[in-house]
């Protein structure tokens, strides 16, 4: 990860410590990932053209050169504003990976606790989640820290503003920046980033980069708050099946009966199977959840 440091990018050490994890956790973080690589070479790429612009006396005819080279026609455009669409476009693009992220750690939350109240009239997406795992929006945001809820929040109204244009939410979206800026220590130690919210018009690389943790955060306390006991975990993997190649489905756990008679390599084929369903588990939960396993299976 990159972070900006005066004009210079440097880099960043992102949030991604987690022991248990939900799959869907999992997936944004690799998406999440993919997208920073590809911000990150765009970012160098307008950084090299405005740094080689603001060196041309006349910057016209040098955005003409250039669109003639490439076969691309330009029409006169602010550079401001040019600098600015593009970091609300990654505003954007993060918000609805973290909407699809919501929604698939909804499904999956729903495996272990089928219970989930659906989502009323002015609740937003991550509201109706809070409230569904944590029993009230005021305990959720507590559990998430509220300047991770009014962070999330505030890049909410402004990817609205960039998507719909809607005047109607700029008392809200000022309302929310100005909170969100007495949250800038919080956000750069827990972060440890120079990230700091900016003003619709002014946002910049680094409130892309700010989100993409917020949204990080957010997924890893759910991870540690909303973990399933144990005994539903070994429940769980029990019942998973997996895809043989002749598309045959058999269970996950009876194919590696296999390896009974060898315990070290059994104990390890379990492990590797716990991992890659429920992150980098910890050796007490492994340990528990196999013994429920045993008993599951006896």
């Amino acid at each position: 990860m990159i972070y900006v440091v005066g004009n210079k990018l440097k880099m960043n050490r992102d949030y991604t410590k987690t022991k248990f994890s939900f799959h869907s956790f999992r997936n944004i973080k690799k998406g999440l990932g993919e997208f920073d690589a590809v911000v990150e070479c765009n970012e160098l790429a307008i950084r090299e053209f405005t740094s080689n612009l603001s060196k041309t006396p006349d910057k016209e005819t040098y955005i003409q050169a250039l669109a003639e080279k490439h076969s691309v026609r330009v029409d006169t455009v602010s550079l401001k504003l040019f600098e600015s669409r593009i970091r609300q476009f990654y505003i954007m693009s993060v918000m609805q990976k973290a909407e699809q992220f919501f929604d698939e750690f909804k499904k999956e939350y729903k495996d272990y606790n089928p219970i989930w109240v659906d989502k009323k009239d002015g609740e937003t997406d991550l509201d109706n989640l809070l409230i569904n795992t944590f029993s009230s929006l005021k305990n959720g945001i507590k559990e998430i820290k509220e300047e991770v809820y009014f962070g999330y929040e505030y890049y909410r109204f402004v990817r609205n503003r960039f998507a719909h244009f809607e005047e109607k939410d700029n008392k809200k979206l000022k309302s929310y920046l100005q909170k969100v800026k007495n949250y800038q220590v919080f956000y750069n130690n827990t972060f440890h980033s120079n990230s700091k919210p900016n003003e619709y018009k002014e946002i910049d690389f680094n409130d892309f980069l700010l989100i993409t943790n917020i949204i990080k955060n957010i997924g890893y306390t759910l991870c540690e708050k909303c973990k399933p006991d144990n005994q539903i975990l070994a429940e769980i993997i029990s019942k998973k099946e997996i895809t043989t190649k002749t598309n045959k489905k058999i269970n996950s756990v009876k194919s590696l009966s296999k390896l009974k008679n060898n315990s070290e390599r059994y104990s390890n084929a379990i492990e590797n199977l716990l991992n890659s369903h429920f992150g980098r588990i910890n050796e007490n939960d492994r340990n528990e959840i196999i013994m429920n396993l045993n008993r599951i299976l006896a």
